[in-house]
């Protein structure tokens, strides 16, 4: 098996460091990432024939 080369292991602790990022998020920022992939994917699943709900969420400037 090959080795992993610099570059590859710099990809590796980018996701790490991006993963450890995303589990910090406070849940209300959570809750809108997932509502954003929501948003992102319903063209998507709409093509295909699928029906989409996207969650509603109340619009504040409350942003950590």
């Amino acid at each position: 098996m090959d080795r992993i080369t610099p570059e590859i292991e710099k990809l590796f602790q980018a996701k790490e460091q991006r993963r450890a990022r995303l589990a910090a998020l406070p849940f209300p920022e959570k809750v809108r990432a997932v509502v954003q992939m929501q948003r992102m994917a319903a063209p998507l699943y709409r093509s295909r024939g699928k029906q989409v709900r996207i969650w509603e969420l109340e619009l504040t400037n409350e942003r950590h």
